[in-house]
């Protein structure tokens, strides 16, 4: 192929000249029926795979969500917080506003016609770094570096590490807790924690928990955006320090189970899929021979679900 961007195409000559294998009519219909057949056992394997993984993921986003809002211990006593997305909450715990448990931090991009103040050596997270804050629950690298320089002549701030970084455009409450000093642009904020009321990583999950929360704040046609007087009234339960100690490696233990499972499915998926092309290719290649294939009956055909699935992983 060649050609920029989305006009890559192929030589005339290529087209033209294109040889495939070509089996005799009756050897055709046997192979696409046979395809038709083996495939469809596959792509419910597959269907069923990404139905597990849809599974795993609601179970520890259910997982976070219990933890931050009722607590670990099942037999303490309740209150009801007064916030709808809170529900009830564990009574001796406080419900408060973010602002009052952490300092809010806004953020700014340096001009962009100064080459000086841009690639020093200054992590600057923007909404180009949203996939890593989607993936991971700390940000050590980003796509752009800003200079001291950039950080003088803006209002740009050098943030702490340890810091919660927040989106407030585009994916709103993409958040993690950054690895190392940075600065942020004015598509995000960041929350420095008070040491003596809460640690990053509770409310690192006390943002993944407030996900439909943040939704309902939204608003914009094209870009999503969350204003600043709503990130101003987020309310945030808060236990005791050492509670949101326990809490956190709860969860991060419990996470980290769930995400081993729903890697191995995404792996069990993936492999599926090579099986299907690489069947695909060798039936229409003539490297298997499928002449007077027949569909198994059912009983012939009901081990076949778990022998595939074991082929796929070998």
């Amino acid at each position: 192929m060649y050609g920029a961007g989305g006009q890559k195409r192929v030589p005339d000559d290529f087209a033209r000249d294109f040889t495939i294998a070509w089996p005799p009519l009756t050897e055709q219909v046997a192979i696409a029926a046979f395809l038709d057949h083996e495939t469809a056992r596959i792509d419910a394997l597959v269907e069923e795979q990404q139905r597990l993984i849809e599974l795993l993921k609601e179970k520890r986003q259910a997982v976070i969500s219990h933890a931050v809002t009722k607590g670990l211990d099942p037999d303490v006593p309740m209150k009801d917080s007064g916030v709808e997305w809170l529900g009830e909450v564990p009574a001796h715990w406080e419900v408060v506003r973010v602002k009052h448990s952490a300092k809010l931090e806004s953020g700014h991009t340096p001009n962009k016609d100064k080459p000086e103040y841009w690639d020093g050596d200054i992590p600057w997270v923007s909404l180009n770094d949203s996939k890593q804050l989607a993936s991971s629950d700390y940000i050590d690298k980003t796509k752009f570096t800003i200079s001291a320089l950039g950080i003088a002549n803006s209002s740009a701030r050098l943030l702490p590490a340890g810091a919660v970084v927040f989106t407030r455009d585009a994916t709103i409450g993409l958040s993690a807790i950054t690895g190392d000093e940075m600065a942020v642009s004015q598509h995000l904020i960041a929350w420095l924690c008070k040491d003596e009321i809460v640690i990053p990583e509770y409310l690192l999950l006390v943002f993944y928990a407030m996900k439909e929360e943040l939704d309902r704040y939204t608003f914009g046609a094209t870009i999503k955006t969350i204003g600043m007087p709503d990130i101003r009234s987020l309310v945030m339960p808060l236990p005791p320090l050492s509670e949101q100690i326990l809490v956190i490696r709860n969860v991060f233990s419990q996470r980290e189970k769930l995400d081993r499972l729903i890697a191995e499915a995404e792996m069990a998926s993936h492999l599926l899929l090579e099986r299907r092309s690489a069947l695909i290719s060798a039936a229409v290649t003539g490297k298997i021979d499928v002449r007077g294939w027949r569909p198994p009956d059912s009983a012939a055909a009901a081990p076949a679900k778990a022998l595939l699935a074991q082929e796929a992983q070998s």
